[in-house]
């Protein structure tokens, strides 16, 4: 079988490398042929509290260099419905997707894929969702024949303002089939969506002592798995602790062997980082790990001093993908406290993270964030989307409600402001009018009530409640006291917050743009050297 199956490596654990054979090493069956033709192939069956720690200083141990060895691109295996691509083809050229853009599958053991040939284009249709007539099976296989997608001939109508037949195949520009090639399928996914089998890397970062093995990044990890029946998932999961110089230099070698191990398997365009820590709640630190200088308690350093530890042996693996989004599994005071936001967002920066996630709930459970991390994984790196663009979906799947806000992190052109920063809020009707919480008790009587609506103005954007408990205000039986008016409490949107459509009539997500100082030339260098 050409293909391995889908593999897992965990941190040191190598991968199982897909075989690549020359023109006269293929085994019986398979054959190799060096003429252009519509290209198909076979697939496989698919088969926290409230915490605080010491901060500290740590030096940034530099790696060394890593090189990336250059694969030779091995010839396709055409053979009249059967080919498939090596391994070495992830190093070198388009990639195209492993499942048909029309029924998002074409993986049964009878089913072939065929790849459309116009420039630039991804997808692949599958002989379940078309009809080639037999007699024409010889004819569509011949050198020369090209094929086309039914999402490139529809952009071909509309550039030419007509409609055409469709016809699938062609030799010299012209149609091979002498009637239209019928369509049995139905699009599933929007005409702008793929189905993506570029490589991905999972990369998680977990903090030693912090918690259970099982993380929504396994189940991630396991959403993509199907999308990959011929290998290019990969996980690497690194367990850290920080604590003292030794431990950053066996850190720091250990990460050398999988980065070099990683450059070396495939070519990783798409780079998904989660970093499950827990975080200072005096001022947004993230912990190191432990220090037995400290009496084994977790110390605890700046954002951008423990970015650069944590992420600086990577940097080789991050910088040659296109896509890496980063998400921080931490409580929300890293967000929430100045400094640490303004670390937070400075290493994004620096890193040259195109877009990073993170969440302010106080006491941040990273399990309720799995549905986010599925709809992100099919958005996302499947459907190709880009985030921001996505995210309004993302949320709305997320089913986070009120747990927490999200922070939404992407990269600008702009030099003085490289970073687009979004704060996204879940408003409800009843219970968090423009995104602000109604407390669950009446500060005034105690009673745990409902709040009566009293004034609302959409044009101001702005809500008033009132207890409902007739008793509110009364001096409960106090000699001389006087009686005070209803406790009210007003809800105003947050300045210059967007709302965002959703499946639900009575709650939304609101979208918060957030404004920062613009930066010098010099603010990402100097604020970690300030540190």
């Amino acid at each position: 079988m050409l293909y391995n199956m889908l593999h897992r490596a965990i941190v040191t654990v190598q991968p199982t490398k897909t075989n690549t054979w020359s023109p006269d090493q293929a085994p019986p069956g398979l054959r190799f042929q060096q003429s252009a033709m519509a290209r198909t192939k076979q697939t496989p069956l698919r088969g926290l509290g409230r915490m605080t720690a010491t901060r500290v200083k740590l030096e940034v141990v530099n790696v060394t260099s890593l090189k990336l060895e250059q694969v030779a691109k091995v010839a396709a295996l055409p053979q009249v419905l059967e080919t498939a691509r090596s391994y070495s083809d992830v190093h070198a050229g388009l990639l195209k997707n492993d499942l048909c853009v029309l029924c998002r599958d074409g993986m049964g053991p009878a089913d072939f894929i065929y790849e459309c040939d116009e420039p630039g284009c991804p997808h692949v249709m599958c002989t379940r969702c078309m009809v080639i007539p037999n007699d024409c099976l010889q004819d569509i296989t011949q050198p020369d024949v090209k094929f086309r997608c039914i999402h490139c001939h529809t952009a071909f109508d509309k550039k030419s303002d007509e409609f055409t037949p469709y016809y699938g195949f062609f030799k010299d520009g012209n149609p091979i089939l002498s009637s239209f090639l019928p369509i049995l399928g139905q699009l599933q996914l929007s005409k702008r969506s793929q189905i993506s089998s570029t490589p991905i890397l999972l990369i998680h970062f977990k903090l030693v002592g912090s918690g259970t093995p099982a993380s929504p990044i396994d189940a991630l990890h396991s959403y993509l798995s199907p999308y990959f029946p011929n290998g290019g998932l990969r996980m690497v999961e690194m367990v850290f602790d920080l604590g003292t110089n030794f431990k950053i230099d066996d850190y720091s070698q250990r990460c050398e062997t999988i980065v070099n191990d990683v450059m070396e398997d495939r070519n990783y365009q798409t780079v998904s980082i989660a970093i499950s820590n827990y975080t200072n709640d005096e001022n947004g630190d993230p912990f190191l790990g432990y220090n037995k200088a400290k009496n084994g308690s977790y110390i605890a350093t700046t954002v951008a001093n423990f970015m650069d530890v944590l992420l600086d042996p990577w940097c080789k693996v991050i910088r040659r993908a296109k896509n890496t989004t980063l998400f921080y599994l931490g409580c929300g005071a890293i967000v929430a406290q100045p400094e640490g936001f303004r670390g937070l967002r400075l290493s994004v920066v620096k890193h040259k993270l195109p877009s990073a996630i993170a969440f302010t709930a106080k006491h941040f459970r990273p399990a309720f964030i799995t549905r986010l991390l599925i709809s992100f994984a099919q958005s996302v790196l499947i459907e190709v989307l880009s985030v921001r663009e996505a995210f309004p979906g993302i949320l709305d799947q997320s089913g986070l409600g009120m747990h927490t806000e999200v922070i939404l992190m992407t990269e600008d052109c702009e030099p003085t402001a490289p970073l687009q920063c979004t704060r996204y809020s879940f408003a409800h009707a009843n219970a968090r009018p423009w995104g602000n919480e109604l407390p669950i008790q009446c500060p005034q009587c105690g009673c745990s009530t409902s709040w009566n609506r009293i004034k609302s103005s959409a044009s101001e954007k702005c809500i008033v409640f009132q207890c409902s408990f007739a008793g509110c205000g009364r001096v409960n039986g106090k000699q001389g006291g006087r009686p005070r008016e209803k406790y009210t409490f007003t809800c105003k949107a947050p300045q210059g917050s967007k709302i965002l459509p959703g499946l639900r009539q009575n709650a939304v997500w609101l979208e918060i743009p957030l404004e920062f100082p613009r930066l010098g030339p010099n603010a990402v260098a100097g604020f970690s050297a300030s540190q």
